[in-house]
């Protein structure tokens, strides 16, 4: 049986979210003409540019490796949010405390809009939601507290160190999902040290040659929906409970 879905939870495992597009080869340098364009469409919202250690990597060393083809070069920074640009990649990173599904929603579709202005991206090969929680554990870290066995043979392995990665599909959405306990996260800025278990969900959708910008933002909130779903149904009920949930009344 699924668990019911909370509509928010108190104590926020929310490590951080970023939405991202992915497009194939334009005809312009995106990472040096794009960072600009958006300075311009946000004047007061991102305060500063710095660049990311892709942005030395010889272009034809990275165009020939798909590892590195959509490494992000340029970083705009803003309070708690920032745009990652790259020559096949956009992203929006959203750092904890979360802002919450309504506001990070609008800030994808007013940066998603100011992007597909600019004229510069052909064609979207995919948009993407990825989640980073961090389930704080009182007691000793394992697997106990999600809804998973794993096995090695007869070993059960919920008191094992485990770094676990695995795709599941969902109609035309893949959600890529990692674990990994124990796991330990300094957040930016802070001394503070967090452990637990860490939970990670990418959720993507490819897009179809015949599919643009009118599918991301049409179908946003309907994956947004997929990955909180996949979300909560990993954690046992009674871990849900230890995060303070609220419902709909």
């Amino acid at each position: 049986m699924k668990n019911k879905i909370p509509i928010r939870l108190k104590k926020e495992p929310l490590i951080e979210s970023i939405w991202e597009i992915r497009f194939s080869g334009p005809k312009y340098p995106v990472a040096d003409l794009l960072p600009g364009m958006l300075f311009k469409s946000f004047p007061e919202k991102y305060s500063a540019a710095s660049k990311l250690p892709f942005a030395d990597l010889p272009a034809p060393f990275v165009e020939h490796d798909p590892n590195l083809r959509y490494g992000p070069k340029i970083r705009l920074e803003g309070a708690g949010q920032a745009i990652q640009i790259g020559d096949r990649v956009v992203s929006l990173n959203c750092r904890r405390p979360y802002t919450g599904w309504d506001r990070f929603s609008s800030d994808i579709r007013e940066l998603a809009k100011a992007v597909q202005e600019t004229g510069l991206i052909e064609r979207l090969e995919r948009f993407s939601l990825k989640y980073i929680d961090l389930i704080e554990l009182d007691t000793p870290v394992g697997l106990a507290h999600l809804n998973l066995d794993l096995k090695i043979g007869e070993i059960d392995l919920a008191s094992n160190p485990v770094q676990l990665r695995t795709e599941i599909k969902d109609d035309d959405l893949i959600h890529i999902i990692q674990i990994i306990s124990p796991a330990e996260v300094r957040l930016p800025g802070t001394e503070e040290q967090l452990k637990g278990v860490l939970v990670a969900i990418d959720s993507i959708k490819l897009m179809t040659n015949d599919e643009s910008w009118d599918v991301l933002y049409q179908r946003l909130n309907e994956v947004h929906a997929s990955c909180k779903n996949m979300f909560f149904n990993i954690l046992k009920p009674e871990t849900i409970q230890s995060l303070a949930p609220e419902y709909e009344v």
